[in-house]
């Protein structure tokens, strides 16, 4: 196996739970023409590889290992990182695991303390939103109705009107068929973020000023001994990368350039 090498041009790009590769779409045509994105299905989503229920490792773990073993597939050591939610804890991972060159979290899942009210009020999100997934997933047409749209999608983004029909198809396809996301309403160890203790890389965390999902507080504990950068983009939802992948976009090229030592 050739040896692995530093990926500068690049940016890993870690969709949320439930999601898959094409949230990315928008911020990946709004790159600057340097930055070459990477987008990638985190394991136990729709096309991506299983999670063992055998395995000593829980499902949260497995995903890293995952990533890991895709990165070292591509031949890269560390890359830049970019992640929204589950993707943002998975990003912060990467960079504990010495494989990051620079980190940007949106909305990232992991801040709430274990068994904490948060953690509850996350799962029982999880529930009602897998079972009204598979429901629709039966009856797609019934999302061409902008009113439905609104009703699902509102939980997790500022505007629904923003995104289409054929994306509202695939956000619930994506939901009503995640391992991750079927394992983690029924065991609880398959939702259990571990904590980071440490990140390796230049890191910024960018909360959403209209989060309907990690909405208090409590969301944001388990990373404020990390002494990262911490911003709030105003407007957006839990998916900032819908709501405006345009100021997502931004967010990673002002990142990268940061880390590299370029200044803004």
């Amino acid at each position: 196996m050739s040896p692995l090498r530093d990926a500068p041009e690049r940016v890993l790009l870690l969709h949320g739970m439930g999601c898959g590769p094409w949230v990315w779409h928008g911020v990946e045509q709004a790159l600057p023409t340097a930055l070459s994105p990477l987008s990638v299905i985190i394991a136990g989503h729709r096309g991506g590889a299983r999670l063992s229920r055998t395995a000593p490792k829980t499902a949260p773990e497995q995903m890293v290992d995952d990533l890991e073993r895709q990165l070292d597939q591509l031949g890269i050591d560390r890359v830049h990182v970019a992640g929204n939610s589950l993707g943002g804890w998975l990003a912060l991972r990467l960079a504990e695991r010495d494989r990051a060159l620079s980190v940007l979290c949106l909305a990232p899942a992991g801040g709430w303390r274990p068994g904490s009210i948060g953690e509850k009020l996350v799962a029982s999100r999880f529930v009602l939103g897998h079972r009204i997934a598979r429901r629709l997933d039966r009856r797609p047409h019934l999302l061409r109705s902008a009113r439905i749209r609104g009703a699902v999608l509102g939980p997790v983004v500022h505007d629904p009107s923003s995104v289409g029909v054929e994306d509202a198809i695939r956000f619930v396809q994506d939901l009503a068929d995640c391992q991750a996301l079927r394992a983690a309403i029924v065991h609880a160890p398959a939702r259990e973020l571990n904590a980071i203790l440490r990140v390796g890389a230049p890191t910024t965390i960018a909360w959403s000023g209209d989060d309907r999902v990690l909405s208090g507080p409590w969301a944001r504990e388990g990373f404020s001994h990390l002494r990262v950068e911490e911003i709030e983009v105003p407007d957006v939802g839990h998916l900032p990368i819908l709501d405006d992948p345009g100021v997502v976009a931004d967010l990673i090229a002002t990142r990268v350039r940061s880390a590299a030592g370029l200044g803004s």
